[in-house]
Order: C-alpha cells, then sequence, then structure tokens
C-alpha cells in the first residue's frame, strides 16, 4: 500500500503505530503514537515510551521506512484505550492547535504558541539535539534561544538550517519541565 493511503488509513482509524525513519539504509530512530495529520511532505503524530505521552513530533515523510501497525501495536492500543490515555493525547493534540505546513510556518506557529521546540538532526555522524524557544524565523532557517544542560541559556541565538532537520518535537514533558527551571 502507498505511503500516503497507509498513513490516511491510520490517521482515520486512530490507530496507534510504530514509524521508523531512515536515511540511505541507515535506521535513525523510531516513534510510537496516534499519526493525526500528514501533508505532502511531512508526518505529525505524538509519541509513546513505555505508556508515557513524549509530546509531537514532526517527521519528513522521505525518511520513512516502514509504518507498523501488527498485533503489538494493537494490544498497546488496547491498554491506552482501557487506561483513558488515548484520550488524553487526543484532547492534548486538539488543546496544541498545533497543524502542519512547511517548516517555516510550523516554526512560526512554535513561537506564537511560546513553547520550547527540540529540533534534532540525525543525519550522517554530525548528530544534533537543540532545545529552546523560537525567537527569529526566515525562510531557510530559525534561530533559537538555546539552553544547556544547566538550564542556562545561550548569549548567542542558536541558526538552524531547515534542511538538516530529521524532526522537531514539541510539547514533550522533558522540554516543558527543564524550560520550567531555565535561568
Amino acid at each position: 500500500m502507498k505511503l500516503n493511503k497507509l498513513l490516511c488509513k491510520h490517521i482515520k482509524n486512530e490507530n496507534f503505530v510504530k514509524i521508523y525513519i531512515s536515511t540511505k539504509g541507515y535506521n535513525l530512530t523510531h516513534f510510537e503514537g496516534f499519526i493525526f495529520e500528514q501533508n505532502k511532505d511531512f508526518v505529525l503524530m505524538n509519541d509513546m515510551r513505555d505508556f508515557n505521552y513524549d509530546g509531537f513530533v514532526v517527521l519528513r515523510k522521505s525518511d520513512i521506512n516502514e509504518v507498523k501497525h501488527t498485533g503489538n501495536e494493537k494490544f498497546y492500543l488496547h491498554i491506552l484505550k482501557k487506561e483513558n490515555i488515548k484520550k488524553k493525547i487526543f484532547q492534548k493534540q486538539k488543546q496544541l492547535d498545533f497543524h502542519l505546513d512547511t517548516l517555516q510556518k510550523m516554526m512560526k506557529q512554535i513561537k506564537k504558541l511560546k513553547i520550547p521546540v527540540i529540533c534534532e538532526h540525525l543525519y550522517k555522524k554530525d548528530d544534533l539535539f537543540q532545545i529552546g524557544t523560537i525567537q527569529k524565523v526566515s525562510k531557510k532557517r530559525v534561530r533559537m534561544r538555546y539552553f544547556n544542560a544547566r538550564g542556562k541559556f545561550d548569549f548567542k541565538l542558536l541558526s538552524v538550517g531547515y534542511k538538516t532537520l530529521t524532526f522537531i518535537r514539541i510539547d514533550s514533558p522533558y522540554t516543558n519541565l527543564f524550560y520550567k527551571y531555565t535561568k
């Protein structure tokens, strides 16, 4: 089944899925959750880790290697429904009111929401983990107010080129809690 049709089916049926992303035969990572939207270039889904909500991720469709909805994911969905976790995730998505568009327009949405974001680059050898708030948005890049592992903001804004992004993560408990204690 073609990717667009497969994603549409999982969105419509509110299926819990596991999505693997890779580039040039190299597996990068995977995400587990519900797919909320797709457009020509991107997919918006939530991410789960051990039954815990871990924010929403935007990933490139061109990086998707596999979408799984096996018996394992179906059983996971059963648990999420029984524990009322699925309902809470769908409410969060509606509350956040974030939608797919171009990277530039999505970064403008994040800036307007005034929430921190994680931008990750997993291609090749240069893995980058960038966390902070969006300060300036341009056509090819975003400038972030980066904070380090001690909760301190850098003096200079960090420039992040859209072409280098593997995925972005918003509304994650990690980011939100970390941001709460930044200086």
